[in-house]
């Protein structure tokens, strides 16, 4: 998480990125802000709709038609803090069920679902989304860029994927914003604002597989010259840069996921990483417990970027811990085991510092396909009595999206008997 000097702490904007990142050598949260000049005025890349007085904040909503909410949405909701995802038919129902997690994990603030263009999201999908929650809004950045002409129609439509993730983040207009995966399977409200990583620099950055390869041709040849003096207005800069130039020339990404480190260290902007490096769940279909307890293969698993004593799982990237076929059906006879539906996770890598596989220890997992998400000797501790509980409550949501059973999705409890 990144922090600014004191005299720009009330104008920066922060975003807080709780996706899992394939990145050279990290995943990620982050956090930006807002640049404003001498006289005050927002000099973001969009116009700002907060007006900062102190600690109060002045809601101003902005207008339709690219922003859109439902008739019983609660306009009282502050903007200073929110959740951004990015949801499309495809996803509806997982996006839905997280909507409903972070409400039973306690989180109120505004969500702001991300769509590219008028067709994503069918009126029916949006009539769901504005019916379960009344701090939900909708937001076509596609077509809100396009119309101003930051971006054209023809590259408006090569965000139809998720690259869509950091041209949100280049709009939004949230000062203190999580981003986050649909399939995120979170364990507790991951509001982590008051914790070290994002106190210290404004970002929090999660660490996972690694496999550096663009970096040194990116630091040899970058025009630091072509963009803005001021931090905060560099970053973004840089941003839109990568989404809608550099990735076109080079694949430097798995999907979006530097995009967002890559823009702070080019910028020359402080940024953070968990204290913490990767860590996975036990993978029921690859077997894992039977066969290797050392060495888990399953979805990344965070910890809680503190350093306290006792380890707290934040959360799962699990999209194999709900859909069937998380892969998609036609992809069922390719997909690798530990990539398949897992019913049963028991186990999760223990809490440890960035630390370098043991590529030693695949004596004990040489009669198995060793895949690259696999943690090689790096252990397994089992996950928490509460997970099994939230992760059936999650299922249930994302099982009544699917099949239109709604009334599921009232369901808070985590059907744990009493003591």
């Amino acid at each position: 998480m990144l922090s600014l000097p004191k005299a720009v702490i009330g104008k920066r904007r922060w975003f807080l990125l709780l996706l899992p990142l394939i990145v050279g050598y990290s995943v990620l949260m982050v956090s930006i802000m807002d640049v404003y000049d001498g006289s005050g005025r927002a000099r973001s890349p969009q116009k700002s709709f907060l007006r900062n007085d102190g600690d109060n904040f002045e809601v101003l909503h902005p207008e339709p038609p690219f922003y859109q909410r439902g008739e019983q949405f609660d306009s009282t909701v502050p903007r200073d803090r929110g959740v951004l995802m990015c949801i499309h038919n495809g996803v509806l129902a997982m996006g839905v069920s997280l909507i409903r997690e972070l409400r039973c994990l306690g989180n109120r603030e505004l969500i702001q679902v991300y769509h590219c263009g008028p067709t994503e999201l069918t009126q029916e999908s949006k009539d769901l989304l504005f019916r379960i929650d009344d701090r939900l809004e909708l937001v076509d950045v596609c077509s809100d860029l396009t119309q101003r002409g930051k971006i054209t129609q023809r590259m408006a439509n090569r965000f139809r994927n998720w690259w869509i993730k950091p041209l949100a983040i280049y709009h939004t207009d949230v000062r203190h914003v999580m981003l986050m995966d649909v399939d995120d399977i979170f364990v507790k409200d991951p509001a982590l604002r008051d914790l070290e990583p994002y106190k210290e620099t404004g970002t929090t950055f999660f660490y996972d597989h690694g496999g550096v390869h663009y970096l040194k041709k990116l630091f040899a040849n970058f025009k630091y010259e072509q963009f803005n003096e001021r931090a905060g207005q560099t970053v973004m800069d840089i941003m839109l840069w990568f989404i809608t130039k550099e990735r076109f020339r080079f694949e430097y990404s798995f999907g979006d996921k530097e995009t967002f480190w890559l823009s702070f260290e080019m910028a020359h902007a402080p940024y953070g990483f968990s204290p913490w490096g990767v860590s996975v769940v036990s993978s029921w279909p690859n077997r894992d417990m039977k066969t290797h307890p050392n060495t888990l293969c399953g979805s990344i698993l965070q910890y809680l970027p503190d350093s306290s004593a006792d380890p707290q799982v934040l959360y799962v990237n699990g999209k194999a811990l709900l859909d069937p076929y998380p892969e998609g059906v036609n992809s069922g006879a390719k997909t690798q085991r530990n990539n398949m539906f897992n019913s049963l996770p028991t186990h999760m890598t223990p809490r440890l510092p960035r630390t370098q596989l043991n590529m030693t220890d695949a004596g004990a997992v040489r009669k198995e396909k060793m895949y690259q998400e696999c943690l090689v000797g790096l252990g397994a501790t089992p996950l928490p009595e509460s997970f099994a509980g939230r992760l059936l409550r999650r299922r249930l949501h994302f099982l009544g999206a699917m099949t239109g059973v709604l009334g599921s999705l009232e369901l808070c409890g985590t059907f744990e008997l009493p003591n």
